[in-house]
């Protein structure tokens, strides 16, 4: 093979890449999941883009799982459960937890346990048991 033909191979090999990469990144994922809609558990926290062009997240809702919209409130609790936290809501107000705003986060605990380690180092570690904080949410 010639070089000019090594070069033109490399440059359409080039040209199919930027194609399929462009195509790729032109849908969103999960273009249909609309505010409301069921989502999995193995989605949780997860942010997606719903057909309209909302952002919305995959929060726990009630028992199941559903899709809401990427507000302030959302968007804090997922935060917060990202970082392991079991978040506690209280709320006033009826409206849906996607128009809620936040108040205020308080109480942050952590509970943890000590485990020594005799057989080599003797060194303790500090295991997390558990991590809760409490949301505050006007949802008028």
């Amino acid at each position: 093979m010639q070089v000019g033909q090594s070069f033109h191979v490399s440059a359409v090999a080039a040209t199919f890449a930027l194609a399929a990469a462009t195509m790729c990144t032109a849908v969103p994922a999960h273009a249909d999941d609309a505010v409301g809609s069921s989502c999995g558990a193995n989605q949780l926290g997860e942010i997606s883009t719903s057909g309209d062009g909302t952002v919305v997240r995959c929060l726990a809702d009630g028992g199941g799982f559903s899709w809401m919209g990427d507000t302030g409130a959302t968007s804090t609790i997922a935060d917060l459960e990202s970082q392991g936290y079991n978040v506690r809501i209280d709320r006033v107000g009826s409206g849906p937890i996607s128009g809620c705003k936040v108040t205020s986060v308080r109480n942050p605990v952590t509970t943890t346990r000590s485990d020594h380690d005799e057989s080599t180092t003797g060194l303790a570690e500090t295991i997390v048991l558990n991590k809760t904080v409490n949301v505050s949410l006007d949802c008028s």
